[in-house]
């Protein structure tokens, strides 16, 4: 694979921003570009983890709002399209998350392994 795209943020923006968000990005470059690594540090680690109960909803006044962005289905469809996603470990564990499954396909590495597998990659982005 020749791109590794890394996320640490796990929430950006509001229900105005969510038409496009750092995981839908990595989808559409890998559709453009024949694929993309995905690399899951900080708090983006939380898209990788499996529910453990009801997701929460967004309420507006008094309206409950449907539409907000999914980041465990998107994790889940881009396994799916083959792309490779890594959690990083020290990120789960400081979040107290470290013995928390993970969703299927996603692998969880040490921080120094992923920092090695950089140098295979022609371009490292951070979204």
């Amino acid at each position: 694979m020749a791109y590794l795209a890394i996320v640490d943020r796990g929430y950006r923006g509001s229900v105005e921003a969510q038409f496009f968000d750092a995981l839908y990005g990595v989808r559409m470059f890998a559709s453009q570009l024949g694929g993309i690594d995905l690399l899951l540090r900080g708090t983006s680690v939380t898209a990788a983890l499996q529910p453990t109960g009801d997701i929460p909803r967004i309420v507006l006044g008094s309206e409950p709002v449907a539409v907000s962005a999914d980041p465990r289905a998107a994790i889940t469809g881009l396994v799916g399209t083959g792309t490779t996603v890594y959690v990083d470990a020290a990120s789960l564990a400081g979040l107290g998350l470290d013995d928390e499954p993970v969703l299927p396909g996603c692998a969880v590495l040490d921080s120094t392994e992923l920092a090695v597998r950089w140098a295979a990659y022609e371009q490292v982005w951070f979204l």
